[in-house]
């Protein structure tokens, strides 16, 4: 289990954009975070996976300091899909996959690794793609390359049955609906086998279907935090988003099922 207990967050300037956040990502959840623009989501997560410096608070990884861990070991169970990569070379999908085994196996992959890559880009549906140049895909093909990368760093963790974590930022942002579903049941399926996913969304329906634990942001807080029947109400919605909705039993899984008000007439 990864938990950070009483996290801050400030900036040079003095402002405070993670306030007092405590949270444990355990394997075999999927926690969602929510928010509005700016509610300190992404600096949320990159505090708790170690990749952003935090003013107070200490974040334990399977009861050690995370602060004391060597990068090496952590990158062996703990992976990261960042919003945003940039990539100077003109990398293979294949080859940019295979950055997420360089922590376990070097630079140079194995027959083992080539397979368990194939295995990522099946699973992600970039099988055929695997010698395609990463720079021609478009944005939402290149995020789910990323997905597989990740899937790939923690793969001998994930086949063993070990305890691994897989934080995601906003992963979903450049996918269609087929896709944005297809990969969110790949988490759902991942968190069923050991894997703590820990996901930055702003779709408040994929978060209602898909997630066991959902935390709401607010101005760097933790409004609340429970599961989709707990935290989606239209009260905690409005509270959260200044937005008004309505919330129905979805039709299929009576989970909850968000429909937006319109506010604006002209």
């Amino acid at each position: 289990m990864i938990s950070a207990n009483n996290i801050s967050v400030t900036t040079q300037s003095g402002k405070k954009i993670l306030d007092d956040f405590s949270v444990s990502v355990k394997p075999g959840i999927l926690t969602s975070v929510i928010g509005k623009n700016g509610a300190g989501k992404s600096t949320c997560l990159k505090a708790i996976c170690g990749e952003s410096d935090y003013s107070t608070g200490n974040i334990f990884f399977k009861d050690q300091n995370i602060a004391d861990l060597k990068p090496s070991y952590l990158a062996k169970h703990r992976a990261v899909v960042s919003q945003k990569t940039t990539l100077d070379f003109s990398f293979s999908v294949e080859e940019v996959v295979n950055l997420g085994r360089s922590p376990l196996s070097g630079y140079f992959s194995s027959s083992a690794d080539r397979e368990i890559i194939e295995s990522c880009l099946q699973k992600v549906g970039l099988l055929s793609l695997k010698n395609r140049s990463y720079v021609t895909l478009s944005g939402g093909e290149q995020q789910r390359v990323h997905i597989a990368r990740a899937l790939a760093q923690i793969w001998d963790a994930f086949e063993s049955n070990e305890p691994s974590y897989l934080f995601l930022d906003e992963p979903l942002a450049s996918l269609d609906v087929a896709h944005q579903h297809e990969i969110m049941h790949l988490l759902k399926q991942l968190s069923s086998k050991n894997v703590a996913v820990f996901i930055v969304i702003h779709d408040l329906n994929l978060a209602a279907q898909y997630s066991d634990n959902i935390i709401i942001l607010k101005n760097g807080q933790k409004l609340t935090e429970g599961s989709p029947f707990e935290v989606l109400t239209e009260e905690i919605i409005f509270d959260a988003f200044d937005h008004p909705v309505n919330i129905i039993p979805h039709p299929k899984t009576e989970c909850p099922l968000i429909i937006s008000e319109r506010v604006f007439d002209n």
